[in-house]
């Protein structure tokens, strides 16, 4: 199993511009078939989200069900973080 965790930025304002990055730049399962999912999860964390449909449009390409989860666990104006876990 490969566990994730999962940080949603509903807050005001980017946590990586302090380090002039949009978001963070290191894959947390550094597996090479998942790089691209590992960039469109730490994005959730970059520049602020401002509603569902901001992160439906960053995670194109996953399942309805994770951007279903990511929704729920969404809240504006907090930056949240929960884990995941998934069969490799």
């Amino acid at each position: 199993m490969l566990k994730m965790e999962i940080r949603i930025n509903g807050s005001g304002e980017n946590p990586w511009h302090i380090y002039q990055l949009k978001q963070n730049p290191f894959p947390q399962l550094g597996i090479y078939e998942y790089n691209a999912f590992d960039q469109m999860v730490n994005s959730l964390d970059g520049d602020p989200i401002k509603s569902e449909d901001d992160i439906r449009e960053r995670l194109k390409g996953c399942s309805e069900e994770f951007i279903k989860l990511c929704i729920s666990a969404y809240q504006p104006g907090h930056r949240v973080r929960f884990c995941i876990q998934f069969p490799r």
